[in-house]
């Protein structure tokens, strides 16, 4: 399915803003009998969730076959993402999780808290799961690197981030823009960082059946 998801980020509330000062990082070791997953808004709160081996199993069944190529790859790392949000959800009350940070045409907004993420709590969870999975040996084109970072004059944001083995290319990872247990955006990094000072768009209109989301 095409998306084109062009947004003005909420610049002017005290939740649009995201900055830099503000980031969390996500921890560099993570096991499945204590995976850490913040909600609320810059993880103001958070869950230390056991996931059962048979709920895991679901999440790596996305890496068979071994990818041959590394957009392969990157497309099962978006469903895998996207399978981990559905799975975190049932331990933890991100299942609440809207797109962006809050629904601009609600005024009451109050049922999606303990659970609603901005981009900080994204960033960090996605992380994890991305480490989670490397740790676990399912990456075999990617290693998982620093969380991305961009800023403008109303725009600040963070996302998941990888890096391309063989070609050195960092790829964001950035589960914002859909809710809970929806695909990830998967976009070159240099594509998502190429943003201008007053919006952010993220297009995945070029992705092809089967070749991912990867901004190519």
């Amino acid at each position: 399915m095409k998306i084109i998801a062009a947004i003005i980020l909420l610049a002017f509330s005290p939740v649009g803003w995201a900055g830099k000062e503000q980031g969390i990082i996500a921890p560099d070791y993570v096991t499945l009998d204590a995976i850490p997953v913040c909600y609320d808004f810059g993880c103001k709160n958070s869950a230390v969730v056991n996931l059962p081996i048979t709920e895991w199993t679901e999440v790596v069944g996305w890496f068979n076959p071994v990818a041959e190529t590394p957009a392969q790859e990157r497309e099962q790392i978006k469903q895998a993402i996207g399978w981990m949000e559905v799975l975190i959800g049932k331990h933890t009350p991100t299942h609440r999780d809207l797109a962006f940070d809050l629904p601009a045409d609600r005024n009451d907004v109050s049922d999606l808290f303990p659970g609603q993420q901005d981009c900080i709590d994204e960033a960090v969870n996605t992380t994890t799961y991305l480490r989670l999975l490397e740790l676990n040996g399912f990456f075999k084109h990617h290693t998982v690197i620093e969380q991305a970072y961009r800023s403008a004059i109303f725009d600040q944001h963070w996302a998941g981030q990888i890096m391309e083995k063989s070609s050195g290319t960092r790829f964001v990872v950035d589960s914002w823009f859909q809710p809970n247990g929806h695909l990830p955006v998967i976009q070159a990094s240099k594509d998502w960082e190429d943003i201008n000072m007053l919006s952010a768009v993220i297009d995945d209109s070029r992705r092809d059946a089967g070749d991912g989301n990867d901004g190519e």
